[in-house]
């Protein structure tokens, strides 16, 4: 199922409207119709989270089949599973401008480094 169906699925199972679901998340009803239609590809992860906080849905529904897309160069051998939570950092991580991303890895390991 892609991404705005099963937001649009989502959103009915709770018994909001459109207009109801975007003021629970401060966001614009068009913004939500457009996700649903399709007209944008998904929404940010500042919304989703607040998705997963609000309704207290699980993250890993956010996880969809664009997310472990392989090149068909790729053999099955090379092939990696990860977790909701690792696929989760992986999708938040290719959002941050490529001269960003070291920044982002040193802050990590920071943190990594306080709770072990």
């Amino acid at each position: 199922m892609d991404y705005g169906k099963k937001i649009q699925e989502l959103r009915k199972r709770l018994g909001l409207s459109q207009s109801a679901f975007a003021a629970k998340l401060g966001i614009h009803k068009q913004m939500v119709s457009d996700v649903e239609r399709g007209k944008q590809k998904r929404f940010n992860p500042q919304i989703e989270q607040k998705i997963v906080e609000i309704f207290g849905i699980d993250p890993a529904f956010f996880i969809t089949s664009q997310n472990s897309r392989l090149s068909e160069s790729q053999s099955l051998e090379s092939t990696k599973t990860y977790s909701a939570e690792e696929e989760i950092l992986l999708r938040y991580f290719a959002q941050i401008p490529e001269a960003k991303r070291l920044d982002a890895l040193v802050c990590l390991l920071e943190c990594i480094r306080k709770y072990k």
